[in-house]
């Protein structure tokens, strides 16, 4: 047991470490350019106060210490500082990263290099990691050989016996360099790796045999009989007996109200509980409030990251949030990645509005763990009693109604119950059954073509290929109306791939270079995406370098989609164009350009409105064009938005004012006119 304790504090610091190790701000703040004050509060004073570490040391390349903690506070920066047992582990690092164990890290195949060991240090036995700080992204760039390093110490002779004790139930626990055990206790000698002694963990044992032997010298003193000596048996393994089945009890009532991942109440407990509340408040004046969350981007976490680190997000998220709820109420988890809360007492709505912004704020803090780092949000839905009913499945079934509806808005956001939203929700379900439909039927959806122009001379070079549903009742429906309901019922996959087939088979007698599909971020990140692609293209005869998808700002930076991320580095490495779709309205930046492996970026229609965004526009058709990428701007809806697009040298333009999206039949003859018209002024 102590063995395995001490193990688990060892292998605790390079975790700790890890977590200021692997990043962009700890490169710059102490290789690049040494910011003091900055590395004093995130490098020293953090890992004093959040991980307990009773000493930190920042070292150059050069092994030389720029930076020195103890006890929470920066002391003088002192050569003398490192024992030879810091200086033995720094070279033990040093030569795991020149022998290309940092290649492996960045290659995902190893964890961080890191060496550990004990020691003694300023006459404390400590448990010493160290650790070199790397760049967590590419924005970073770092010569191999000129790695900062961060040393951890942690004393063995402070806290660490005292959280043995209360974690084991051990009686005494503590740290002994001298040979001073005495006879009532016992110890476990704590060596280095390579057997040098550093001390004893020590405490006093229970011995059970004396309070046993205390029970029974006075039943033989008394000289009870054999018959007496049998009744004793008999009843203390009736005692035992009713004690098992008691605790077996307990055991079986806890394990039937609580999850056993998080440790929280699950549904069952959480439904008893709210019909209780529920039952207080009849007759009275008092109010609660019913709080749904649920999780974003969870999905997206277990697909990339494992279902092990989903679960680890989940039991740090419960601790967040029953931290933030306390003793405003209760919280339970109702399963996969959904909570609920009960909010007793409710005084008024600010106080409301505090608690789901604590929680918000609680979803959005990044959590990391085995080297990987996930992101999620979080959408909340809340119902009010008695305002909203007394009924607990009519409650819960609103409170449902509300979270559908803080999802439907983006995420990351709660939610209060109107009955507006019922409607909004039977109506958006309709339409789910009514576009399931549409794609079994295969007559409903339609490919509209919009020409993309050359700005040379105006001709047409491409062609995007846009979605529209001839609705039986609707009419004609746009994109922007069902495609957030097919991507949430699970249909884009299955419309996708229709309007891809449709596009490529439309596209392979036309004269042009490119034919534009949009694909959706869930799309992308389904398995087997790619192959998919291959097949369309081979069956309709279309090469692929005449195939460009679009692919939003958004998606192509999200850090968690590794999936979609490969699928579309297979898709441009087999020659298929890639466009970087509505760009401007993310997260614009030549550095994102860069790093983003595209053909096109597609200027977003809404920087063509406003007169000022002239500039803008002159600026991202010059970075672009910086690093070799063409330019698209979409939305021209008037002759002089062309005209300055061509004065300042855009590649290609699209928009109402040259051409809405029309049929297929209406393209190819749009297309035979233009052959014709050339053909003449030829001969001519």
């Amino acid at each position: 047991m102590a063995a395995s304790s001490l193990d688990r504090e060892i292998q605790k610091i390079p975790y700790d470490q890890e977590s200021v190790a692997v990043w962009d701000d700890s490169v710059k703040n102490v290789r690049n350019a040494f910011d003091e004050k900055w590395v004093d509060v995130n490098l020293g004073v953090w890992m004093s106060t959040y991980f307990n570490h009773d000493r930190a040391y920042v070292l150059d390349a050069k092994n030389r210490l720029l930076y020195v903690m103890a006890d929470g506070k920066e002391i003088k920066v002192d050569v003398k500082s490192l024992t030879p047992a810091i200086t033995t582990l720094i070279g033990d690092l040093r030569r795991q990263i020149a022998g290309g164990a940092l290649d492996l890290f960045e290659k995902g195949t190893a964890r961080i290099p890191r060496s550990v060991d004990l020691a003694v240090i300023d006459g404390h036995p400590s448990i010493v990691s160290v650790m070199p700080l790397v760049p967590h992204s590419g924005a970073v760039s770092q010569m191999r050989g000129s790695e900062a390093l961060i040393v951890g110490v942690r004393y063995l002779d402070t806290s660490f016996p005292t959280n043995l004790e209360k974690k084991y139930l051990l009686s005494n626990a503590r740290f002994s360099s001298a040979d001073d055990i005495k006879p009532s206790e016992v110890a476990y000698p704590v060596t280095t790796k390579n057997n040098t002694f550093i001390g004893n963990l020590v405490w006093t044992p229970e011995l059970p045999g004396r309070s046993i032997l205390r029970q029974v010298v006075p039943f033989i003193a008394l000289g009870l009989g054999a018959v007496a000596i049998a009744m004793l048996f008999v009843i203390r393994r009736l005692r035992r007996a009713c004690a098992d089945l008691v605790g077996s009890e307990e055991h079986s009532r806890y394990l039937a109200y609580h999850d056993t991942l998080t440790g929280l109440p699950n549904r069952a407990f959480f439904v008893e509980k709210l019909n209780i509340e529920l039952s207080s408040l009849r007759g009275n004046t008092g109010s609660l409030a019913v709080l749904f969350l649920d999780l974003d981007r969870f999905k997206q976490v277990n697909d990339t990251l494992g279902h092990a680190v989903g679960d680890e997000l989940i039991t740090h998220l419960a601790a967040k949030f029953s931290a933030a709820v306390s003793n405003e109420g209760f919280i339970a988890r109702m399963g996969g990645d959904e909570f609920a809360i009960v909010k007793t007492n409710l005084s008024s709505a600010e106080d409301l509005r505090e608690l789901c912004e604590r929680l918000l704020k609680a979803a959005t803090e990044s959590f990391e763990t085995l080297g990987r780092r996930a992101m999620v949000g979080l959408s909340i839905g809340v119902t009010i009693a008695p305002k909203d009913g007394l009924d607990r499945s009519e409650l819960l079934r609103k409170a449902d109604i509300a979270v559908y509806q803080a999802k439907l808005k983006g995420g990351q956001q709660f939610q209060l119950f109107s009955e507006d939203m019922s409607k909004r929700l039977v109506a958006r379900q309709q339409m789910e059954a009514e576009l399931r439909c549409a794609l079994e039927k295969g007559d409903e959806l339609e490919l509209h073509f919009q020409p993309i122009y050359s700005s040379n001379d105006l001709r047409i070079k491409g062609v995007e290929s846009l979605v529209r549903w001839n609705h039986p009742r609707l009419g004609f429906v746009p994109p922007l109306d069902f495609i957030d309901i097919a991507e949430e019922s699970g249909l884009i996959g299955r419309l996708g791939e229709q309007v891809l087939r449709e596009a490529c088979y439309a596209a392979k007698d036309w004269n042009i270079e490119t034919i534009a599909v949009n694909v959706s971020p869930i799309q992308l990140s389904q398995p087997g995406f790619p192959e998919t692609v291959f097949d369309i293209l081979l069956q309709a005869g279309l090469p692929a370098h005449k195939l460009e998808l679009e692919i939003t700002e958004t998606a192509l930076l999200d850090s968690s989609n590794f999936i979609g991320k490969k699928a579309l580095r297979t898709l441009r490495d087999a020659g298929v164009r890639i466009a970087l779709d509505d760009f401007g309205t993310g997260y614009s930046s030549l550095n994102n350009l860069i790093s983003l492996e595209v053909d096109c970026v597609k200027i977003d229609r809404s920087f063509l409105q406003p007169t000022s965004s002239r500039s803008v526009i002159w600026a991202i058709i010059n970075m672009a064009h910086a690093i070799g990428l063409k330019v698209t701007a979409e939305g021209v809806e008037t002759e002089e938005q062309k005209e300055f697009l061509i004065a300042v040298g855009c590649d290609q333009i699209q928009g109402f004012h040259l051409s809405r999206p029309i049929s297929k039949a209406h393209f190819a003859a749009l297309l035979q006119k233009q052959k014709s018209g050339a053909d003449d002024a030829a001969a001519a």
